[in-house]
C-alpha cells in the first residue's frame, strides 16, 4: 500500500491534528508519514492583514502538493481562503468539535478585568466583538503559535488574550480556572480540521467526512466570500443545527475602520439562512 504523506505546518496545534488524521487514517489501514513545513505565515511576526493575508500559512502546502512532495494537507479550516484553486479543492471536512473563541486571563473573565485592560489578539474580528463587550479595551498585535501567546501572558505581556477554544482542548491547555467562553461570532471554519488534497485523487479517504460538519463549513466560507471579504475584514460566520435540529445561521461584519457592526441570525433552510444573511449585510453596509 502506498504511503500517504501528511503535510502540515510545525506548530504545536498543527503537529497534533496531522497526528490526529494520521490516527484515523492508521485505523483503516493506511501507511502515513507526516511531513513538516515551515510556511510565510510562520516566519512573519507582523498581522496577517499587513501581508496578505490567511495564504501566508497555505501557499507552501499547497505548492508541495502541487508537486507531490505531499499527497494531502491538513488544515485549520479557518485559516484557509475562502478562493481555493479548482485543483486543490477542500476535499474533507472532520467533525467539528468546538467553534468558539475563549478569552484567557489569571485576572478572571471579561467582566473582572481591569479597566482599561490590554488584550492580545491581531484578529480584526475579535477585537470588535470585544469592543461592543467593553469599550475601554486596549488591543495589542499578538501573534505566534497558540503554546507562544500563552507563555506571554504568563510573562505578563498582556492581561488577557482571545484564542480557539479548539486549539487548547487539542493541546490540553483548557482550564475553566483561567479559560472563559465568549458568545461572539466565531470565525468561519473555526474549530474544524480540513483536508486539502489534488482534485482527482485520493476520494477513497471520505471516511473522514462528517457531513453536517462540511454542510455547515461551506454555508460560512460562502458568507465570507459573498461581501469578498479577508482577514483584512472583521467578518464572522458560525451555522449549526440547534436542538430541534433546525439550521441556524449567526454572522457578523464590521467596517475595518470605524468597527461599526452588522450582525445577522436566520433559523432558516441552510441557502435561504445564507441568501438572507448575505441580503441583510450588504443593504447595511451602504448605511454605515
Amino acid at each position: 500500500m502506498k504511503t500517504i504523506k501528511i503535510g502540515t505546518r510545525k506548530s504545536k496545534l498543527a503537529m497534533w491534528q496531522a497526528q490526529y488524521v494520521e490516527s484515523l487514517l492508521r485505523e483503516k489501514g493506511y501507511l502515513c508519514e507526516i511531513v513538516g513545513i515551515t510556511t510565510l505565515g510562520d516566519k512573519i511576526d507582523k498581522p496577517l492583514y499587513d501581508f496578505g493575508g490567511k495564504g501566508l500559512f497555505t501557499s507552501a502546502l499547497e505548492e508541495a502538493i502541487l508537486s507531490k512532495t505531499i499527497d494531502i494537507a491538513v488544515h485549520s479550516v479557518k485559516d484557509l481562503s475562502v478562493s481555493l484553486s479548482d485543483e486543490l479543492p477542500l476535499k474533507f471536512t472532520l467533525k467539528r468539535d468546538f467553534s468558539n473563541d475563549c478569552l484567557v486571563s489569571f485576572k478572571g473573565d471579561i467582566e473582572k478585568l481591569p479597566l482599561m485592560a490590554t488584550i492580545g489578539t491581531t484578529s480584526l474580528r475579535r477585537r470588535v466583538e470585544l469592543k461592543y463587550i467593553r469599550n475601554d479595551f486596549v488591543f495589542v498585535d499578538f501573534r505566534g503559535n497558540l503554546d507562544t501567546r500563552l507563555e506571554k501572558l504568563k510573562n505578563g505581556t498582556v492581561d488577557a488574550i482571545v484564542v480557539s477554544k479548539s486549539g487548547l482542548f487539542r493541546l490540553s491547555l483548557y482550564d475553566s480556572a483561567y479559560c472563559f467562553d465568549l458568545d461572539i461570532v466565531s470565525a468561519a471554519g473555526q474549530g474544524v480540521i480540513g483536508i486539502q488534497t489534488r482534485l482527482d485523487e485520493f476520494d477513497e479517504l471520505s471516511f473522514l467526512n462528517d457531513q453536517t460538519t462540511k454542510l455547515c463549513v461551506d454555508i460560512e466560507r460562502e458568507f465570507v466570500k459573498s461581501l469578498n471579504a479577508s482577514c483584512n475584514f472583521p467578518i464572522g460566520a458560525y451555522a449549526y443545527f440547534d436542538e430541534n435540529g433546525e439550521f441556524c445561521l449567526k454572522t457578523m461584519y464590521a467596517d475595518p475602520k470605524t468597527f461599526k457592526k452588522i450582525d445577522c441570525f436566520r433559523r432558516a433552510k441552510p441557502k435561504q439562512a445564507l441568501r438572507e444573511c448575505i441580503e441583510y449585510t450588504k443593504a447595511q453596509i451602504l448605511l454605515i
